[in-house]
């Protein structure tokens, strides 16, 4: 078996190229409820690659894994500003990525405990999900008139289900050690 250290890069490198091959459509979002749905979704799939990584990992290496989860945000905050930036469907500003990356750290903090008490993968996502809009439900409703906020709420949770389907599909792939590439996302999951 492949050392810890090693496995552990390539999973959450796999877990960038998800999120990558599937960035969320722009919609009727707007700027805020975007960033929040693209870090939601980086956060979401980080959640299935801890979760591979511990089901995985032997006793010694869950400190070395749990640990690595500190990097997720530097992670993801590198890959929206060097590949994703020209990319994304608005104008944004330098602020833009580290945004993302704030918001791709939470649903795995959140996750965490669960994780130590081995919930079950959906039922971490779900609770991740699930507190993540309420605790984002300002930013979430912010730019919209006030007739359709709840529209916004509707839209975001259009997406956040989306992410947590794509986190279920990577999961599954990961466990037979499939890498991820573009044809996948075109083809649906």
């Amino acid at each position: 078996m492949k050392p810890i250290e090693y496995r552990s890069d390539i999973e959450y490198l796999q877990a960038l190229r998800c999120v990558e091959y599937r960035l969320p459509a722009i919609s009727e979002l707007k700027k805020q409820g975007y960033v929040l749905t693209l870090g939601l979704r980086y956060g979401l799939v980080a959640i299935a690659a801890t979760f591979h990584l511990l089901e995985t990992a032997s006793g010694d290496d869950e400190r070395f894994v749990l640990g690595s989860t500190r990097a997720w945000p530097r992670i993801v905050e590198d890959h929206v500003r060097f590949e994703l930036l020209n990319r994304v469907p608005f104008a944004v500003d330098v602020a833009f990525p580290v945004a993302v990356s704030r918001c791709a750290e939470r649903p795995l903090r959140i996750a965490l405990p669960l994780l130590h008490r081995l919930c079950p993968l959906e039922t971490c996502l779900e609770e991740a999900m699930e507190q993540f809009i309420a605790e984002n439900h300002y930013g979430i409703r912010m730019n919209w008139p006030w007739y359709r906020r709840r529209a916004a709420v509707r839209e975001f949770r259009r997406h956040a289900q989306d992410s947590l389907a794509y986190a279920l599909h990577f999961f599954e792939r990961r466990q037979y050690d499939l890498e991820e590439v573009p044809e996948i996302a075109l083809l649906g999951e």
